[in-house]
């Protein structure tokens, strides 16, 4: 014999009982908004890793192209350029150099010219204080030069002098080996020309100048000849000045770099 049994169940453990049927769909829902995001990023990441695995070989590639046998151009590794005399002679360009050759006086500045002749060896070292720059054809750059003298009087007397001259010289750009230039300097002398007639002086000032033309037999050494003239005086400090002034014709070699 079976007897129903009601159960009378308060409000308050209805909607209890209520929430604890409802858990295991909290459960579920939290474990599908947990499982979603990562099942998308599993399908993300392998393309990130593609991705970056191409990133990283062409990097790779790069990198190996940049070490190659050509290598990086010379202004960004920070190598100097290669010297090109075609080029022209950029600011900062040195040049060693000597030339030698003869004279013969001249009437320029009187109505009678001394009977000198000497010999001149001229020792220089040059630098270069501008870049290229200009149109053709007076493109170019401008070189300072420091000029010791060595010279060898060869009449009426031998006697044997020094000195030393300033001279700026311009070098102009052909775009071949054949550079020629023209310069221009004041110095100073000492050497007795035994002319007391036209020069009653040891010491004196010199001007000099002239065109020339450096041919590069490489792109440093070069050889060089020129055509000049030569002033020496004593500046009105003794009379008489009359002054010596010569032609010069000189042969010599260069060596830039």
């Amino acid at each position: 014999m079976r007897h129903n049994v009601h159960v009378t169940r308060t409000p308050e453990e209805t909607f209890m009982i209520s929430g604890l049927r409802r858990i295991p769909v909290y459960i579920w829902l939290a474990m599908l908004a947990i499982l979603s995001p990562a099942v998308s990023w599993a399908e993300i990441l392998p393309q990130e890793a593609v991705t970056l695995g191409r990133e990283t070989e062409l990097i790779a590639v790069r990198t190996l192209a940049f070490a190659g046998t050509e290598g990086p151009p010379a202004a960004e590794s920070g190598h100097k350029p290669t010297f090109r005399p075609e080029e022209g002679f950029q600011s900062g360009t040195l040049h060693l150099g000597v030339k030698a050759g003869g004279t013969d006086t001249v009437k320029i500045f009187a109505n009678r010219a001394p009977d000198v002749q000497f010999v001149p060896v001229f020792f220089q070292i040059g630098y270069t204080i501008t870049d290229v720059h200009g149109p053709f054809p007076v493109r170019g750059s401008l070189e300072l030069i420091f000029q010791p003298t060595f010279l060898v009087t060869t009449n009426p007397e031998t006697e044997v002098g020094g000195g030393a001259s300033f001279l700026f010289r311009y070098n102009f750009v052909t775009g071949t080996r054949w550079v020629p230039f023209f310069e221009v300097g004041v110095g100073i002398l000492d050497v007795d020309l035994n002319v007391p007639r036209d020069l009653n002086s040891q010491f004196n000032f010199t001007i000099l100048g002239g065109p020339g033309i450096n041919y590069f037999l490489t792109d440093h050494l070069a050889i060089v000849g020129q055509a000049g003239l030569h002033h020496i005086s004593n500046g009105g400090r003794r009379s008489p000045n009359v002054g010596v002034n010569s032609v010069m014709g000189l042969l010599g070699v260069s060596y830039y770099f």
